[in-house]
């Protein structure tokens, strides 16, 4: 089956809610009225959610970046996610967000003469540009019914309902002012010492190296680990390659409760936990495949153009998934219920949108991809 009913009605909701917020901007929004400022020199862009949230907000800043060339650009992050900006060249200053108070001293003290914020539209954070005293604010990237859409800004977008990439949303904030980019690639480059590194480590393994990312933090999104075995051992039987499974630290017995089902244990590692970010990204960089579930792994993979198999079941890959072109997404929305865009099975049918993905849908994936 489609998208269930429910959420179809959910979307209508939110749809209304975002034309709504608009209209009360439009009404009674006093801070519209202030001129753009005619000198930009200090930007500020906000994405406060994860890795995936973070990485597909880089064209936004090359976006800015090409409309001022001489600005520089900072971006207000996660703590966990600073890494991912270390040697993006379009970003001047990485900060990590802390507490309310040291940030708007941080923030007061740049003078910034234009914000962005793409999430979260939150008061806490929109009450932190206003009373940072940033000249001039814009915001938010779409978002959810119960999420913030912005407060106190000077230019609030005009949200379209078009289901598109979260790419192309978010260079819909920038694009209200007038700035855009032809390259939407994602910006990751690779740290040259953890490279070298990997490199090392991965050699003694050969030549053909996949690797599979299998677990999310959202219950909803993982796939059955008897699968990801039996992936595995079907991978290595056919192609002769070694399987390096990846993951965070908290993720590693659930990887080697997958490795424990598999035949071919000898040519596979458990890699959860074992690398930095830096080393994490310099990992993918060197898969000849990655077989990953909807995380931040896929994003990765689309900045370093590496082939990639995606399990997609209740997020949409329209909205989420590999946004370079060597890829293949699995999405049963023909035969299952999917893209509820909970943590949990909204619709209580046991986690069907990813029971429904099959060992030979993978494996028929796979191969194509390879074959281009």
């Amino acid at each position: 089956m489609p998208i269930h009913p429910l959420k179809r009605l959910e979307d209508k909701t939110r749809d209304l809610v975002m034309y709504l917020d608009y209209f009360m901007y439009l009404l009674l929004n006093p801070f519209k009225f202030k001129p753009f400022p005619k000198k930009i020199q200090r930007i500020l862009v906000v994405e406060l959610l994860k890795v995936g949230d973070l990485l597909v907000a880089t064209p936004t800043v090359r976006a800015l970046k090409e409309k001022w060339k001489n600005a520089e650009i900072d971006m207000l992050v996660a703590p966990e996610c600073a890494e991912l900006l270390k040697r993006n060249t379009d970003v001047h200053e990485s900060i990590p967000y802390t507490t309310f108070e040291k940030i708007q001293k941080k923030l007061k003290e740049k003078k910034y003469n234009l914000a962005f914020i793409l999430h979260p539209g939150s008061l806490k954070i929109s009450w932190l540009l206003f009373t940072a005293r940033i000249k001039y604010r814009v915001g938010c990237t779409k978002s959810g019914i119960m999420y913030g859409k912005g407060f106190f800004l000077h230019k609030k977008i005009q949200l379209n309902n078009i289901w598109q990439h979260k790419i192309e949303d978010n260079l819909d904030v920038v694009r209200a002012i007038g700035a855009d980019t032809k390259n939407k690639r994602i910006e990751l480059p690779v740290d040259p010492l953890a490279k070298r590194k990997i490199q090392t480590q991965l050699k003694k393994y050969g030549k053909i190296i996949f690797g599979i990312h299998a677990h999310s933090q959202h219950r909803s999104q993982q796939w059955i680990p008897e699968r990801f075995a039996a992936v595995a051992d079907r991978l290595v039987e056919k192609y002769q390659c070694f399987i390096v499974f990846t993951g965070t630290k908290n993720e590693h017995e659930y990887i080697e409760h997958i490795i424990k089902q598999t035949a071919h244990k000898k040519s596979m590692i458990n890699y959860a936990g074992k690398t930095t970010m830096q080393e994490f990204i310099a990992l993918i960089d060197s898969l000849k495949l990655l077989i990953s579930i909807d995380t931040g792994a896929i994003h990765i993979a689309s900045a370093r153009n590496i082939p990639t198999v995606a399990l997609f079941g209740p997020t949409i890959p329209t909205f989420w998934g590999p946004s370079h072109e060597r890829k293949r997404v699995i999405w049963k929305q023909e035969t299952a219920c999917v893209g509820c865009r909970k943590y949990y099975c909204a619709f209580d049918k046991n986690y069907e949108c990813m029971r429904a993905i099959t060992v030979e849908d993978v494996l028929r994936e796979v191969d194509l991809l390879l074959k281009k």
